[in-house]
Parts: C-alpha cells; sequence; structure tokens
C-alpha cells in the first residue's frame, strides 16, 4: 500500500445513474466527502461523481446534475456503486462496461447495499463470495446463480470488491476501507461543540 500521507488524496469516483437511491448515495457522501486529512492538512479524498449521463432522475423521481462522465472512472484508485431501483430497465450498459474496464484496470470496487445487482449485472462477482441487503439475498442468487451470496455477513471483503448488506454494513464497509487504505497519519476535523 501506498504512503497516502505523503502523496495525493486517494480518488474516490461516486457512480450515478437513472434510479440512483439517495440514502445510499448519501451515505457515500458522508463517508467519502468529508474534512478527513492528514495531520499535514492535505484532503485524505478526492471525489468525483460520475455517470453514463449529464442528467440522471434519482428514485425519488427528480433530476440531479452529474458532474463528471464515466471516462472519471480511470483516474479513480476506488469507485463506489450505490444503488439503482429503476423498475423493468436494466442498468446502462456504459456503466457495466467502465465497471469491467475499471476492474481489469486494477481498481477497487465498493458497492453499497443491492448496488451488488449492478457489480454482478457486470459479471464481475462471478466465482466470488457477496453479499447485499438481507431482504435480496435470494434474489441475487438467483439471477446470479455463479455469485456465493452469503447473507450472513454486514460486508465481504475480497480484496479488490467489496459487498455490503444495507445501509448501516454499508458505512461500516466503507469506513473499514477508509482506515485499511488511509496511513496512520490521517484524522477527521469535527465541528466543535459548545
Amino acid at each position: 500500500m501506498r504512503d497516502k500521507a505523503a502523496n495525493q488524496p486517494i480518488r474516490v469516483a461516486i457512480v450515478v445513474f437513472d434510479g440512483v437511491a439517495l440514502f445510499e448515495l448519501g451515505a457515500a457522501r458522508d463517508v467519502f466527502c468529508t474534512d478527513a486529512a492528514t495531520v499535514a492538512g492535505r484532503p485524505l479524498y478526492e471525489v468525483s461523481f460520475c455517470g453514463p449521463a449529464a442528467t440522471v432522475i434519482t428514485e425519488a423521481g427528480f433530476a440531479m446534475e452529474v458532474p463528471a462522465g464515466l471516462d472519471k472512472l480511470r483516474e479513480a484508485d476506488t469507485i463506489v456503486v450505490p444503488p439503482a431501483m429503476c423498475p423493468g430497465r436494466t442498468v446502462p450498459t456504459a456503466v457495466l462496461g467502465a465497471l469491467r474496464q475499471a476492474k481489469s484496470d486494477g481498481k477497487r470496487l465498493l458497492s453499497l447495499c443491492t448496488g451488488a445487482f449492478v457489480l454482478a449485472a457486470a459479471g464481475l462477482l462471478d466465482g466470488r463470495a457477496a453479499t447485499t441487503h438481507w431482504s435480496e439475498c435470494n434474489e441475487l442468487a438467483r439471477q446470479y446463480p455463479g455469485v456465493r451470496v452469503d447473507p450472513s455477513v454486514l460486508y465481504v471483503d475480497e480484496g479488490d470488491l467489496l459487498t455490503s448488506a444495507g445501509v448501516p454494513p454499508a458505512w461500516t464497509c466503507a469506513c473499514t476501507w477508509c482506515s485499511a487504505t488511509t496511513a496512520p497519519g490521517w484524522r477527521r476535523r469535527l465541528p466543535a461543540t459548545s
């Protein structure tokens, strides 16, 4: 592992497309878009929100601007995949292709909650252990029989692929990733309380 305290911030790309789930997107934002910094005061993370279109429609039905395209994934160290709930729709081909390329390029991928379905649709979980929200574990196993779905864990860390079960476990998984990928000399600035 490179010494993150002495180098540039860890580049995190959060993938969004139509149907993105706001709660999990908020969880990713809360974990990675913080004031976490090195002891020297340099930001620990550089976060990009990326997608196949400049505007997506969230699961709540409103439009959200997406500042970067999927090409930004090439610059990322880690890619976060929140769930997208689009009944009757499939994951955009461009997203699947970009995730496959990112994995081939050695990027680390982290899915939150049912974001595991996106990684599975890209074929990235075949032959691997994974988890997702407890209520969707049977469906993940049914749709993707090549995935070893484990409904009994909070998250699965396969090294370069992490999957999490539900939102609280997604936070735990993301925070575990943070502590594993940062040098000991980092700190998080917290607001002062009165």
